[in-house]
């Protein structure tokens, strides 16, 4: 199954038809620094549905249990706003792939971005107030692909890159800065991709993690104390394939975090709300499956998520906080 944005998985398609492990969390604002340290609550999947020819958006109980379908059409990305409310992510249709917000329960979808294009891989602030993507347009000369900026309602989108291919984007948890994935050509061992953090505004841009093969899909720590990625397990030959790394925001100390199991190899690594433990796809090789796995700190892994098909696009929530 496809672990590259949604945007690669139907971007031919489209084309054609148009022509140190994990530690608690500091008190940050979204975090909870007005309720206390966020307390973990439900995880959100995609679950591939052969009728539909993809996967669809599913939430579960942390340990996998109690799970619930939201949609019904090929979705991908999703990620928690900071109260536990709604989830953004990405679906498919005729005109390309968009952006909406659901409720935990399945009502209330909203979609949020409708131009003709790509608009994909929502991260909300910390705050709650604003939502990063990347994008591009069909019509593009010469094609990019950059990282945007809008409101929770949709309005007022800001791009924030230009002339490259930026993906990815996830915020810092004091919500001033943006990391993101640059891809930069391809080798024989994979794709090249390099970390890159932004302003919130757009500027200071600088290179975190130089490009490598396999690097992909960041995340920023909930004490933002490290930049997680993986290196994408589909090639062996690359060097971590199918393993976790964690980086400074500086661009020390790159290590290893998790290495892959003979069982599993790892992808989309996410950090849960309260920064003790990791959500991360796992491929199966003995039964050529993806899998989520829950990743304490201490490195123990289990299963949370499997099924028949392929199960991706891992999220994790915070506890919904009651309303005043």
């Amino acid at each position: 199954m496809p672990r590259k944005p949604l945007l690669v998985a139907v971007l031919s398609t489209l084309l054609c038809l148009v022509g140190v492990g994990p530690t608690a969390a500091s008190d940050h604002p979204g975090s909870g620094s007005r309720h206390g340290p966020p307390t973990n609550g439900p995880i959100a999947f995609g679950r591939v549905d052969l009728a539909i020819g993809g996967p669809s958006l599913w939430t579960s109980n942390a340990d996998g249990s109690h799970q619930v379908r939201l949609t019904t059409d090929v979705t991908g990305f999703s990620d928690w706003s900071p109260d536990g409310r709604r989830i953004a992510f990405d679906f498919a249709d005729d005109s390309g792939v968009h952006i909406a917000t659901i409720s935990p329960d399945g009502r209330h979808r909203r979609s949020l971005t409708t131009t003709l294009g790509v608009q994909e891989v929502p991260r909300w602030s910390p705050d709650g107030t604003k939502i990063a993507f990347d994008a591009f347009e069909f019509d593009q000369e010469p094609f990019s692909i950059s990282i945007r900026v809008m409101r929770a309602d949709g309005s007022h989108q800001r791009q924030l890159t230009h002339g490259a291919i930026d993906v990815e984007p996830v915020f810092s948890p004091d919500g001033t800065k943006i990391a993101f994935g640059r891809i930069v050509g391809d080798s024989p061992t994979g794709q090249l991709e390099a970390i890159y953090v932004i302003h919130a505004d757009g500027s200071g841009l600088r290179e975190v993690v130089p490009a490598r093969a396999g690097l992909e899909h960041p995340d920023w720590s909930p004490d933002g104390r490290q930049i997680t990625f993986n290196i994408a397990p589909e090639n062996p030959d690359a060097a971590d394939s199918g393993a976790i790394l964690s980086v400074r925001p500086n661009g020390r100390g790159l290590r290893v975090m998790y290495p892959p199991t003979r069982e599993l190899r790892f992808f989309k690594a996410v950090w849960s709300p309260d920064g003790r433990e990791i959500l991360s796809g796992c491929h199966d090789t003995g039964v050529g499956l993806d899998r989520i796995c829950r990743i304490s700190g201490r490195g123990k892994t289990r299963v949370v998520v499997s099924g028949d098909t392929d199960v991706n696009f891992p999220s994790w929530g915070a506890q919904a906080r009651p309303r005043h």
